[in-house]
């Protein structure tokens, strides 16, 4: 009993250094998020990395391969997408203002009608609600882009950060591992296994259904004639590394697109993302990704509600991920403690 009690007190020591340091880094975010940027930017690229530097050459100049690489990959798909999003982005701004006076003038044509002041009430006080809406979601558009900027220096610095830390790997892991005993050492790398393969097969497999659906989608608004295909289509794939949600969440810009054209096209364009989204959930996903995160549906709901309350968007992609590293390290640390 003894030794039980010395122990959780020695894991309880820890996690509270540990909830500590999380929290100083957290107040410091801004300093430290170029360096945890790059340490992701890192982990992505280990594998890559290791693969080129089989193929026998030397590791910098593996990283400086697989980085021009990316950066020709990345310019082929600017020069294409880029230019295109420009212009969606450009038209979507012209047609605002159009569908605001609409909006208006339907306001101003069911206020002549013959209906009870309430209901009257009601709808002037809804239209005025979606004009507000969709002027804050271009202020926040706007606000995005200006906060991007702000952070163009962390965006710069984290692949110089993420080369000298792909460089250094094996001594900076091997320094970390010095903070433990040898038999935590070992412990260390079987819980850090444990956590990296289920991180590794959730961004292969959610990366690769939400490429599949968003170019699904955007080819399905091209056929039938909706307009801005390219936005949709990028929407409808980021959106869809959201579990359960993001499927909705793709849907309804895509279907409200639409809509602005005519009811048949919105019910067409409604049918082909039910059609993609039954073929991604029903065939794609269980072959993929299957039950490789070991998360009940109610756990992965309540992640997503909770990333989305703290971070936003953000919070809601990351918050599966998060939640399947919690759960392997809850379950390691519960069979210490219970030992």
């Amino acid at each position: 009993m003894e030794f039980n009690s010395t122990r959780l007190s020695r894991w309880f020591f820890v996690l509270v250094v540990a909830a500590a340091t999380i929290y100083f880094l957290y107040q410091v975010r801004d300093v430290t998020t170029p360096f945890i940027v790059g340490g992701l930017l890192a982990y992505l690229l280990y594998r890559p990395m290791r693969f080129i530097e089989k193929q026998g050459l030397k590791r910098v100049w593996a990283i400086i391969l697989l980085y021009v690489l990316i950066l020709l990959v990345g310019g082929v798909f600017l020069s294409f997408a880029l230019p295109g999003m420009i212009g969606e982005l450009a038209d979507m701004a012209q047609m605002i203002p159009h569908y605001a006076g609409e909006a208006q003038n339907m306001a101003e044509r069911l206020q002549k009608l013959d209906m009870p002041m309430r209901l009257g009430e009601i709808i002037n006080e809804n239209v005025s609600r979606v004009n507000e809406y969709v002027y804050k979601a271009l202020q926040a558009f706007v606000g995005g882009l200006y906060s991007f900027l702000g952070k163009i220096l962390a965006i710069i610095f984290s692949p110089i950060l993420a080369f000298y830390i792909l460089v250094d790997w094996e001594r900076i892991r091997d320094n970390i591992l010095k903070l433990f005993s040898p038999r935590g050492r070992r412990e260390a790398v079987e819980l850090f296994s444990s956590i990296d393969e289920v991180l590794i097969e959730f961004c292969k497999g959610y990366l690769l259904v939400a490429s599949f659906v968003g170019v699904m989608v955007g080819l399905a608004a091209f056929l039938l004639g909706v307009k801005f295909p390219l936005m949709l289509g990028i929407l409808s794939g980021v959106t869809n590394l959201i579990p359960y949600f993001g499927a909705f969440l793709g849907a309804v810009p895509a279907v409200a697109v639409a809509l602005t054209d005519s009811w048949r096209l919105a019910l067409y364009m409604a049918v082909a993302v039910f059609a993609i989204q039954q073929v991604e959930s029903g065939l794609i996903t269980p072959k993929i990704i299957g039950d490789k995160l070991g998360l009940h549906p109610l756990v992965i709901v309540f992640a997503l509600l909770s990333g989305g309350k703290l971070l936003g968007i953000w919070g809601m992609l990351f918050a599966v991920p998060l939640a399947a590293a919690l759960k392997v390290f809850t379950s390691w640390l519960y069979q210490k403690l219970v030992k």
